[in-house]
């Protein structure tokens, strides 16, 4: 929890009295009948010193305090009926509560066999001091990828095919160039693939996070005078980035370990009524002729059957802000699976005890706080009424941050080699025409088939240049400019400031920015309001003599 959201004067809040007896020597502090231990306090400031890198200081412990005294006052001590009754909260609960057991799961079963030998830690350190450049052609499945493949080894031209595949201009018009990259750039499926080719050589389709692709290699340079010292020094880095790019493919062993695809089948008649049902209100639900079976089975794993009831039931455990995504057929089949595979592995957690096992209680119960504090801040912020007078000074303080976006529009020629971008800018400073460069040798076809023109456009689209085109002389050139390897010339043709908008238009925006921006005092003056007659001591001897070295 965010010391910032319940650090308060809480000795003045509450009438705090100080004491520095009846304490057991592992109490810091006695909130009513709950105990706030020395060692949760040591564990809690710690994390919060090396998050924020605040120094430990007295004023900081006693603010770290009062913020866990603030939390047991609000979570035991306040009226919390509508949030423990809230069903998007008790699904959150059950959400956390299970991800916590997955999560230890997943440390035992896969990241912690996770095997790195002597002769691996070579190789990388190898790699570590090579750069290499290669192109590739993309392909969203196996089957498209192997097609690819067996035009390049018909020789079909390389640059035709990626033409052909990308849809991001500067690829489709680059031969799918990457550029330079070293190990630890990209996808660890697609380096272990590029690092295996010679120069010049292409890969079968490799499978990759995002699909799959076939890989050319254009160039290798390698550093030389490499020395054991160097090795010795860098391997338990390397080490450490080597287990974590292995965390994917040791992921992907153990899930097959326990799901098996070909046992798996979907029953799309039930699948379509479900989808068709989903999408109904409430309300909708009820007048429905839809029927949501608890004896037809949508799904079928081996002799395991999932009735349409019991996918209806996993899916609206989903909290709401995951289940939000469902939004096509092919996700839904996805969160299915996905919905089967969690039964599965939850049935491990359950078989080895993981869901008892300390550490994940822990864990569990620091993620149930987390989530009742947040509907805890939103239910208070929710409650405050702020006057339209104070609004509205607010809004006059605060005046660009309630505007139309700011607008441009730009001249530009996008180019893939710095020699060649220094030679069209030599061309336009002579005064050649900027809209014919830009139509000749352009690579973003959208803008130069407008001859080199992007018409007004918010100025957030600019990226990291915006503030530089805005700050520009109109007509002045500006470049060339890299963007990822690329090169850009640009000039800017126009510029608009975003129109103020009204108070009453953006009211309930401006409220909304006013309790964010005032979140700590706002809380500070409930707990003020609902004063709590809870008994509370402070072991101040202990507080200010704890050693964290």
């Amino acid at each position: 929890m965010r010391l910032f959201y319940f650090s308060f004067l809480i000795f003045i809040t509450y009438g705090l009295r100080l004491f520095s007896q009846s304490f057991e020597p592992t109490e810091l502090a006695i909130v009513g009948n709950h105990r706030i231990y020395i060692e949760e306090f040591k564990a809690r400031y710690i994390d919060y010193l090396v998050a924020t890198g605040i120094k430990d200081n007295l004023t900081v412990r006693q603010a770290m305090l009062n913020s866990m005294i603030s939390e047991l006052l609000l979570l035991h001590y306040d009226d919390n009926s509508n949030i423990f009754s809230n069903d998007e909260y008790t699904k959150e609960i059950s959400w956390v509560t299970k991800q916590s057991s997955l999560a230890y799961l997943k440390e035992q079963e896969v990241y912690a066999k996770i095997e790195v030998s002597d002769e691996e830690l070579r190789k990388t350190f190898v790699r570590v001091n090579e750069n290499l450049a290669a192109s590739h052609l993309y392909a969203q499945t196996l089957e498209e990828a192997e097609y690819l493949y067996n035009f390049v080894q018909m020789g079909v031209d390389w640059d035709n095919l990626a033409a052909q595949v990308f849809s991001d201009s500067i690829l489709r018009n680059n031969g799918g160039h990457l550029g330079y990259f070293t190990w630890g750039d990209m996808d660890p499926s697609f380096e272990e693939a590029a690092y295996n080719l010679q120069v010049g050589e292409i890969s079968k389709p490799v499978q990759t996070k995002n699909g799959y692709s076939i890989i050319r290699l254009e160039d290798r340079i390698p550093r030389p005078l490499l020395t054991e010292y160097e090795f010795q020094n860098k391997k338990s880095n390397i080490e450490q980035t080597l287990r974590l790019k292995k965390k994917f493919e040791y992921e992907k062993k153990y899930i097959n370990s326990i799901f098996n695809e070909s046992k798996y089948s979907l029953h799309q008649e039930s699948l379509d009524k479900i989808i068709e049902y989903l999408r109904l209100s409430d309300i909708e639900k009820n007048e429905s002729n839809i029927k949501i079976s608890n004896e037809t089975a949508v799904v079928k794993y081996g002799d395991m059957k999932f009735s349409e009831q019991f996918i209806v039931t996993q899916l609206n455990q989903i909290p709401k802000y995951h289940k939000t995504r469902i939004n096509t057929a092919e996700i839904l089949k996805t969160v299915i699976k996905g919905i089967i595979m969690q039964q599965l592995l939850y049935a491990e957690v359950v078989k080895n005890g993981y869901d008892k096992v300390p550490v994940v209680l822990e864990s569990s119960d620091k993620l149930q706080k987390q989530v009742f504090f947040r509907y805890k801040m939103q239910n208070v912020l929710s409650d405050v009424q702020v006057s339209d007078s104070l609004l509205k000074i607010f809004y006059e303080k605060n005046l660009s941050s309630f505007k139309y976006p700011d607008e441009m529009s730009i001249h530009e020629i996008i180019i893939e080699n710095k020699s060649r971008a220094d030679s069209i800018y030599e061309l336009l400073v002579n005064g050649e025409d900027f809209g014919k460069l830009a139509v000749s040798f352009s690579l973003r076809k959208a803008s130069a088939q407008n001859d080199g023109v992007i018409d007004y456009s918010e100025i957030s689209k600019f990226g990291n240049l915006r503030k530089e085109f805005w700050e520009s002389e109109i007509g002045k050139l500006i470049g060339p400019k890299e963007i990822y390897g690329y090169y850009g010339i640009f000039r800017v043709l126009g510029k608009r400031e975003g129109r103020q908008k009204p108070f009453n238009v953006v009211k309930k925006d401006v409220e909304s920015l006013y309790k964010f921006e005032n979140k700590k005092l706002l809380l500070e003056n409930y707990l003020k309001k609902n004063k709590h007659n809870i008994k509370i001591l402070i072991n101040t001897n202990v507080l200010y003599s704890i050693n964290f070295l």
